[in-house]
C-alpha cells in the first residue's frame, strides 16, 4: 500500500482473530488500531502483517509513542543479518525442566525466570511457551508484558513484547509466544516480566518438585523452591547453506 494513504485508513479495519505473534498497534492520534505482526523496519517505515495476511507500511512517526519505542527496541536487538523463520529447518527442539504436571501457580513482582542449556552448535530461539493465566482485573491492562532472552548472568540479549490479553483469566493453559529467530548462547535465561501488581500480572504454573529462578533482566532475585516453572523454549538451527550472521 502506498505510504501516502492515511494511517487512519490503514488501521481502520481490525480483524478479530489474532495470530500467536501479533500485537495491537495504534496510530499517533490513538483513534485507530490493528492487530498485526512486525515484519520489518527500514528507512523510517514500519511493515506490519495483518491477521488476514495483508502487509501494510506505515511511517514510524505516524504510530503511537509506545509503538515507536517498541519498534526501536526490536530493531536495536537485531543482528547485522536478520535471520528469518524461512532460514531455519522448521524442526525445532523444545527445552524444558518441568514434568508437565502443574501443581500450583504463582505471580512474582520480581519476575519469573528459567535457565536453559543449548546443545552444541548454533541455535536460534523461535518461541517461548508458558503455562499460566492472567491475574488481577477481569479486563487485560492496555500494555505489554516482556519476555527477555538473557545470558546466564541475566544480561539482556533481546527483548520481546506481547499484549496481556494473550493470557486469559480462569484456568491455566499453555500459551505460545513466538519470537523473531534470535541466536542463543550455550547457556541462557528466559525472563518473563509481567510487571505484577495487585491489579495485574500472570500466575505462572509450577510442578511439584524443583527449584526455579526468580528475576528480571540485569536483576537476578534468587530462587523459588516450590517446583519448576512450566516455562519452555523452542530453538532451531539454520538450514544447510542458509544465511549466516554477519555475512
Amino acid at each position: 500500500m502506498n505510504v501516502h494513504v492515511s494511517v487512519a485508513m490503514l488501521l481502520a479495519c481490525v480483524v478479530c482473530v489474532s495470530p500467536a505473534f501479533a500485537r495491537t498497534w495504534t496510530d499517533s492520534s490513538e483513534a485507530f488500531s490493528v492487530e498485526a505482526e512486525l515484519v520489518d523496519f527500514k528507512d523510517g517505515k514500519v511493515s506490519l502483517k495483518k491477521t488476514n495476511g495483508k502487509i501494510i507500511t506505515v511511517p514510524l512517526e505516524k504510530l503511537s509513542t509506545a509503538d515507536q519505542r517498541f519498534v526501536r527496541e526490536q530493531d536495536a536487538g537485531d543482528s547485522p543479518t536478520r535471520i528469518r523463520p524461512g532460514d531455519l529447518t522448521g524442526k525445532p527442539l523444545e527445552l524444558a525442566h518441568d514434568d508437565g504436571k502443574p501443581d500450583g501457580r504463582k505471580s512474582f513482582p520480581r519476575g519469573h525466570a528459567a535457565g536453559f542449556e543449548a546443545p552444541e552448535g548454533r541455535w536460534y530461539l523461535t518461541s517461548v511457551r508458558i503455562h499460566g493465566s492472567r491475574d488481577g482485573h477481569r479486563a487485560p491492562p492496555k500494555e505489554d508484558f516482556h519476555i527477555t532472552l538473557c545470558g546466564e548472568d541475566f544480561k539482556k540479549i533481546a527483548d520481546f513484547a506481547y499484549p496481556y490479553k494473550r493470557f486469559q483469566k480462569g484456568p491455566s493453559k499453555w500459551v505460545t509466544l513466538r519470537t523473531r529467530p534470535t541466536e542463543v548462547p550455550a547457556k541462557f535465561v528466559i525472563c518473563a516480566d509481567f510487571n505484577a501488581e495487585r491489579t495485574k500480572g500472570v500466575l505462572v504454573s509450577h510442578d511439584a518438585k524443583g527449584r526455579s529462578l526468580v528475576g528480571r533482566p540485569g536483576r537476578p532475585a534468587g530462587y523459588f523452591t516450590g517446583g519448576d516453572w512450566l516455562i519452555r523454549v523452542k530453538i532451531d538451527q539454520l538450514k544447510s547453506g542458509g544465511a549466516k550472521p554477519g555475512k
